[in-house]
């Protein structure tokens, strides 16, 4: 399962895309692999992200929304048509990532 966070850079919504350990001679390090929407990518310990799930309005703790395009992953972004005549629906980063950004609001969840 994905979560959502903010890009260590730009402060932007992102999205932990994997979650995997790396030996140091104290032990295994727990690390992520996090992408934003402004393109930023990062491969970092996961101690040194403040990791924040954002849930939109009325969910559960421990509850997430699915894209509604690949219905796999997480949603963390709301988006809609510019024409405002289509309502917001719940997009993953990696879904919202091949929409046309010119006649697209996308919106993350913590906006």
């Amino acid at each position: 399962m994905s979560s959502i966070s903010t890009c260590p850079e730009c402060g932007s919504a992102a999205e932990i895309t994997e979650r995997f350990s790396l030996p140091s001679t104290d032990g295994p390090v727990a690390h992520v692999a996090l992408s934003c929407v402004a393109g930023h990518h990062f491969r970092m310990a996961a101690e040194r992200l403040s990791a924040r799930l954002s849930l939109p309005a009325g969910a559960l703790p421990g509850t997430f929304q699915l894209c509604i395009h690949c219905r796999q992953t997480a949603a963390g972004y709301w988006v809609s048509r510019r024409n405002g005549v289509v309502a917001h629906r719940p997009w993953c980063l990696s879904c919202c990532l091949e929409l046309d950004a010119a006649s697209c609001e996308i919106v993350p969840f913590a906006s």
